[in-house]
């Protein structure tokens, strides 16, 4: 496998690693659990607009190209969030940096996805290299950030703007085509109910990403343990990925993804009992089974059972929703219950949300399949 392809999987979510830890940066900076899920919740709300505005940019003019800008001018505009001390100001910034970064990640995924297609290869063993970047990433900043927070922005800044020495230029390049073969009725309808399916359980960890600097700061941890978590969680992930086409193949992606619903509301509740490191890092360590089967079974299905125009506006739907409304609740959410009431009771209440639309999900999914059943 090209070797070019996986460095800069490393780097592109190398750069997602940096991104969690904004939410650290804030509430060192005495920002309030409200005021850190809106600055947290920007990225997914400039995400709505800017992440179809970039596919059909990318469309017309190349996805390369336009991976150049968003990460060139990611690269960049991260400096003035450092620079400023007050809310307005931030938000502004924040708004600004996350025009071009709200595509880095959707449009690399993008890119690599295409290149796979063309040359053959299997994308878990590609997203592994990812999860590495992240977790390599969020374990130096770990001691980096206890010196100084300009490491953070250092690294978003370098990770950004080494990220597309990796692309090799395609001569020609000008436009992404698909084939165009008709998604069956049964696709379209495992499409949205995965879709939903996907919300829930992206808002949670959206939720935990956000807020796990505040609830381990409130325990009195120190605050080398949030990059210690985000590695953790990274690593976590790394089983599954070496087997995952495997698994979606011999289960189902449906079944994968529900599992994993089931799985981070549970982890969510255990995080809010969890008072010390030791206890929290054994939780953490759930998060293999939570976020990346529900990210990777859905990202699966659309590339795989899904084709022609109608993949292309799922990969939009798909970044959007994961990108952007699972971000903006369980930010501005989670912020808002954590002001009226706790840090601890916000967790147990994401968690028992999450729980419960696994369960109804999985009901409604056995309901369909027996309706399908009965009418052959």
């Amino acid at each position: 496998m090209n070797l070019n392809i996986l460095f800069f999987e490393a780097l592109i979510y190398a750069s997602l690693a940096t991104k969690n830890l904004l939410s650290q940066y804030f509430d060192i900076s005495g920002y309030s659990p409200t005021e850190i899920g809106i600055l947290m919740a920007v990225l997914p709300v400039v995400s709505l607009v800017s992440s179809p505005l970039w596919f059909k940019i990318s469309s017309r003019l190349g996805q390369n190209k336009i991976y150049y800008i968003v990460s060139l001018s990611s690269a960049v505009c991260i400096w003035p969030i450092f620079a400023t001390s007050d809310f307005l100001t931030s938000l502004l910034f924040m708004i600004l940096f996350s025009l071009f970064f709200s595509a880095v990640v959707p449009l690399g995924d993008s890119i690599i996805m295409t290149i796979l297609k063309t040359t053959g290869g299997r994308f878990d063993r590609v997203r592994l290299f990812g999860t590495i970047g992240f977790a390599v990433t969020s374990l130096l900043l770990s001691s980096l950030v206890g010196i100084s927070f300009f490491w953070l922005f250092a690294a978003t800044s370098i990770v950004l703007a080494f990220s597309p020495m990796f692309l090799k230029r395609r001569p020609g390049e000008s436009r992404t085509e698909a084939p165009e073969n008709p998604a069956s009725a049964g696709s379209l309808l495992q499409f949205s109910l995965m879709t939903v399916g996907m919300f829930f359980g992206i808002t949670l960890n959206s939720f935990h990403n956000s807020f796990i600097a505040v609830f381990t700061r409130q325990n009195g941890m120190d605050p080398s343990v949030v990059g210690v978590v985000f590695a953790i969680t990274a690593l976590s992930e790394i089983p599954f990925l070496l087997v995952a086409d495997r698994i979606i193949e011999k289960i189902g992606s449906m079944k994968i993804l529900l599992f994993g619903m089931a799985v981070i509301g549970v982890r969510m509740i255990l995080v809010s009992f969890a008072t010390n490191v030791y206890a929290l890092y054994l939780v953490e360590s759930l998060h293999g089974l939570t976020y990346i089967l529900v990210y990777y079974s859905l990202f699966h299905f659309i590339h795989y059972g899904l084709s022609g125009r109608r993949m292309i506006a799922a990969q939009s739907v798909f970044w959007i929703v994961r990108s952007g409304l699972t971000f903006i609740v369980g930010s501005i959410g989670g912020g808002i219950i954590i002001d009226k009431f706790s840090v601890f009771f916000a967790f147990r209440l994401f968690g028992f949300v999450g729980l419960l639309s696994a369960i109804l999900m999985t009901g409604v999914y056995f309901a369909i399949l027996r309706s399908r059943s009965n009418s052959i």
